[in-house]
């Protein structure tokens, strides 16, 4: 099971066995590469409806979901999984960490990225990596359309506190935490972790193509 899914089912644990179902759901850090590789599906796609999905049959209000009808525009990744994702399904309840969109964001093309449960249903929460397209960095959008997948098996490790120390030779120390008040930042908009060639996994910077291509060529000259 992925990191982001204990992070989810312990929430759904801990909101059940205390009766309360607020403030229950947290997420730990996910570089987008981390991310990327633990999903069974990403895709590129709009919001265009949503409505209330009794899943489990239940005649006491309980165990609601949303279902999220989407527009997909690209798939990513999960091609073996799902064909074409219609819908995306989510617990009703915020402290069960469903994902709800703000009124205003329901027409903004995102990012979604998702497991394949029962059924054969896509299910997000807000432990998924979700971003509005238009936010991702040049350098992430070109990790999730050709660098993180050949790269799954390097291994991304948040660094909360020094000192940090690598486990493996595979393996990339992500710091951006340590010098910020968020994750979001230098290693996480700009680098993958990537193989060496030699056993070994290091950061490096994701030009888009474009912009290496005019590198390229300026060296040339």
């Amino acid at each position: 099971m992925s990191p982001q899914w204990c992070v989810f089912f312990s929430s759904v644990l801990v909101a059940l066995s205390f009766g309360g179902l607020t403030e229950a759901c947290s997420c730990g850090p996910q570089h987008p590469q981390t991310a990327f590789c633990n999903s069974d599906v990403v895709i590129r796609g709009k919001i265009v409806g949503s409505e209330e999905a009794n899943l489990e049959n239940r005649t006491d209000g309980t165990g609601m979901w949303l279902r999220y009808e989407i527009k997909q525009t690209k798939m990513f990744k999960g091609f073996e999984s799902v064909s074409d994702v219609q819908y995306l399904y989510t617990p009703h309840d915020g402290g069960l960490c469903g994902f709800e969109p703000s009124d205003a964001t329901k027409q903004t093309e995102f990012l979604f990225s998702g497991m394949v449960t029962a059924g054969g249903r896509l299910t997000v929460t807000v432990c998924s990596f979700i971003q509005p397209w238009k936010k991702l960095s040049p350098a992430q959008r070109k990790g999730i359309m050709h660098t993180y997948k050949h790269n799954c098996d390097c291994r991304i490790t948040p660094c909360n506190s020094i000192p940090c120390e690598l486990s493996t030779e595979a393996e990339c120390l992500w710091t951006d935490g340590l010098f910020s008040r968020g994750w979001d930042h230098v290693l996480a908009r700009q680098y993958a972790c990537v193989h060496q060639g030699d056993g070994t996994c290091s950061w490096a910077v994701q030009k888009p193509a474009q912009q290496a291509s005019g590198l390229h060529g300026a060296s040339n000259q």
